[in-house]
């Protein structure tokens, strides 16, 4: 956090929604005169903001700071919600949902805390149902809902279902409607979570990767198949991000891996890893998650998270041999 109070626009990354901790000037100079702190901070979730003023939701009550009072203001990761290390702490629900801001659809709508996504057919996190809480209505008017919001865009309906690891679908209230109505489970996903720490330092061997702030022509070069199948899709799914690096790693003159970080709530989320398949064992795999980790680590983040295929074994092996742990897993469910 920059202490620095002659700094401009000290909140001018922050949204309304976030969670933030803001340091401020203590109004008056009573503590100050009689040796008390000088500043203090106020967590919690930002409820509103203008030229004027923030307020932030705290545990004790709503909080509104003045922006000439501000000395530092950042985002923060979800509270914890267990005891741990942070990239475990977090709750299933929290990372879920921090997860979207890496791969945002093209065409959202909440149902409740359901969150409806489609994105043209591209990927499976772009056009599925995200069930983060209640919809807000029984459940068989929400999965009529589901349905018909999804016929009208021309795409079969698709649910994700998340839990623990090993969790039995059929013992989820959603997974046991959809496999109670024929529904078809498939496609186990993991999600890894580790320290940014530990991916920086992880040992790799010194290839140079190069780091853009946007997708260009090189680095859908690297992509696969089905990422330059359907590249309009995805350039506009990219732009939805507020904050990304794109990575390339270069074999020769031609382009022989690449990655991509989003960032947002405070988190690094890493996908679109893929090195070309006859330069795989060379550690351009492992070149592009320690240039990831050093990347996240220069903007002050702490924890990473990646999701991966369960059957994928050799990606499992690698990322865990870099310090991810699995945090939840998560299945699809369509008829």
């Amino acid at each position: 956090m920059n202490d620095d109070p002659s700094e401009p626009h000290l909140t001018a990354s922050l949204r309304v929604g976030m969670r933030i901790v803001v340091r401020f000037a203590i109004a008056g100079d009573g503590d100050a005169s009689e040796g008390g702190p000088t500043l203090t901070d106020a967590v919690g979730e930002l409820l509103r903001i203008d030229e004027r003023a923030l307020v932030v939701r705290t545990r004790r009550g709503e909080v509104t700071v003045e922006q000439s009072r501000v000395v530092a203001a950042k985002e923060i990761p979800p509270a914890p919600s267990r005891r741990g290390r942070p990239h475990l702490a977090v709750s299933m629900t929290d990372l879920q949902e921090l997860m979207v801001e890496g791969m945002p659809p093209l065409h959202q709508e909440w149902l409740g805390r359901w969150l409806l996504r489609s994105s043209d057919g591209y990927t499976g996190r772009g056009n599925s149902v995200l069930p983060l809480g209640d919809p807000g209505v029984p459940l068989d008017d929400a999965m009529s809902r589901v349905q018909a919001w999804y016929a009208e865009r021309g795409r079969p309906p698709l649910v994700q279902l998340y839990g623990p690891t090993g969790f039995d679908v059929a013992r989820d209230e959603l997974g046991a409607w959809a496999l109670a109505h024929g529904w078809r489970v498939f496609q186990q996903t993991l999600v890894l979570t580790g320290p940014v720490e530990a991916l920086a330092a992880a040992p790799a061997p010194g290839l140079e990767v190069a780091v853009h702030d946007r997708a260009d022509d090189a680095w859908f070069a690297g992509a696969t198949a089905r990422e330059q199948e359907h590249a309009d899709t995805l350039r506009a799914m990219l732009a939805r991000i507020e904050d990304a690096s794109y990575l390339v790693a270069s074999h020769g003159d031609e382009v022989g891996a690449i990655g991509r970080v989003a960032y947002g709530s405070a988190w690094a989320g890493v996908f679109a890893l893929h090195v070309r398949p006859d330069l795989r064992r060379r550690g351009l795999g492992r070149a592009l998650l320690r240039a990831a980790g050093q990347d996240a680590q220069s903007r002050g983040v702490r924890s990473a998270y990646l999701q991966v295929s369960a059957d994928n074994e050799a990606a499992v092996e690698l990322y865990r041999s870099l310090g991810f742990d699995t945090h939840h897993e998560y299945w699809y469910a369509r008829p």
